[in-house]
């Protein structure tokens, strides 16, 4: 029996789903693939909508999916399944494990360039961060005696899995934080000042969030076309001279990044020649000029091992504060650097009224992720590493679908990340 015949599914137009599907259909017309011989079964768009619903209902399994839709039968005829003979389980894990990322990452970039063509998201500030993506392991329980912590292992089941860590987790009284590691993946994410995502990926943790910034914006650049005045925001982890430079030489672009503590070396006392003073309170003697990763540095080593003849005759025979590079190893003594470098890291204006107004503008990157999922780390049921890219892409996807969906098909450009709520008065 047909579903139409006990249900008015017109009585669902414009809803939520409905929305979401049709933004799905008329933007990107199909995903199906040609069928050889044989049985014809659902195409991949179907399987698609699926786990954009999967997503959207943040529904944790792909089992858990099945009952559900078992229960939904409106859903299922919007979807295009029969809710009284659905697909077998591993048809809905066959899809992410067989479909290559780059097809799902093509619709979610389709999606993106309507709302850039239509006028609803801008591409002149563009917000980094990443989120921390849990794999399927034993080793991601703390109560587990036997939890590998070491970097080197390779987790069985999750070849791809690393070990990182979380930024930190607050503990329930005070200001004190507690840092605590996992065994996953990172996705990272560029955004729009309207939360609406760019370009995803998602990676194993232990690439820095810089190098993956440079992916992100050459994907950008590649997909969405080059544009002067793009200003980059993120935060003290993206803090690394070669993606400042990146920014200003291939972007034409400004960086908004604070500086990062870690990466700051403290000021140096300098002398009345103008080199620096060692820690015995002796001023250093110049050395060379050294050239590294694009970086222009003044060298200066210890000025009793390195000085003149006449200026070892005025200087004392041992180092004052006894220090162990001065006698132990090859007796190199100490040495110092200043950094004469063209610093685009220092031109950064920090202190000015323009950096103060913009920066804040990046709370619109962990809004987004508050509406990806979970709010500490997103958690996979998956093992094979292309059905997790994939799964993550499809959460992406998903908000994107939200603000096609608002914007041009409910016509509330004013509700495109309204996740929850944006079909509720239409």
């Amino acid at each position: 029996m047909q579903i139409s015949l006990f249900c008015d599914y017109r009585g669902y137009a414009n809803s939520k789903y409905e929305s979401l599907f049709l933004g799905l259909e008329e933007s990107f017309a199909s995903v199906a693939k040609k069928k050889g011989p044989g049985r014809i079964g659902y195409g991949d768009l179907v399987y698609l909508k699926a786990l954009v619903y999967k997503h959207a209902e943040e529904i944790s399994s792909i089992p858990e999916l099945l009952r559900n839709l078992q229960r939904s039968p409106v859903i299922c005829e919007m979807i295009g399944l029969r809710y009284d003979s659905l697909p077998d389980l591993s048809r809905f894990y066959g899809f992410p494990a067989k479909t290559k990322n780059s097809e799902i990452q093509a619709i979610h970039h389709a999606a993106v360039k309507s709302l850039i063509g239509g006028g609803v998201v801008s591409t002149d500030v563009l917000i980094a961060d990443s989120k921390p993506v849990m794999a399927n392991t034993r080793h991601n329980n703390p109560k587990n005696p036997g939890r590998s912590l070491n970097k080197e292992d390779q987790i069985p089941r999750n070849p791809k899995a690393t070990l990182g860590y979380y930024s930190y987790l607050k503990q329930p009284f005070g200001n004190s934080k507690q840092f605590t590691v996992f065994w996953g993946f990172r996705t990272h994410v560029l955004v729009s000042e309207e939360s609406i995502p760019l370009v995803e990926i998602t990676k194993p943790n232990n690439l820095t969030d810089s190098r993956i910034a440079l992916m992100l914006l050459r994907k950008l650049v590649r997909i969405h076309g080059q544009k002067k005045g793009r200003i980059f925001i993120g935060d003290s982890a993206y803090d690394h001279r070669h993606l400042y430079n990146f920014i200003k030489d291939e972007i034409k672009g400004q960086a908004c990044i604070p500086i990062n503590p870690r990466n700051q070396q403290p000021d140096k006392l300098l002398g009345e020649n103008g080199r620096p003073i060692c820690q015995g309170g002796l001023e250093m003697k110049y050395s060379c000029i050294t050239k590294s990763e694009g970086r222009t540095r003044k060298k200066f080593r210890c000025p009793i091992i390195a000085g003149s003849r006449k200026e070892k005759a005025e200087l004392p025979d041992e180092c004052p504060c006894d220090h162990k590079r001065f006698c132990t190893g090859k007796c190199y003594g100490c040495t110092a650097y200043i950094d004469v470098t063209d610093d685009v890291r220092a031109q950064v204006p920090r202190q000015s009224t323009w950096y103060e107004q913009t920066y804040p503008k990046r709370t619109g990157v962990e809004r987004y992720f508050s509406r990806l999922g979970r709010r500490e780390a997103e958690q996979t049921t998956h093992f094979n590493y292309r059905s997790i890219r994939n799964q993550m892409s499809i959460a992406h996807l998903t908000l994107a679908l939200t603000a096609v969906a608002a914007a041009f098909i409910l016509a509330q450009p004013d509700k495109i990340r309204c996740f929850r709520s944006f079909a509720d008065a239409a």
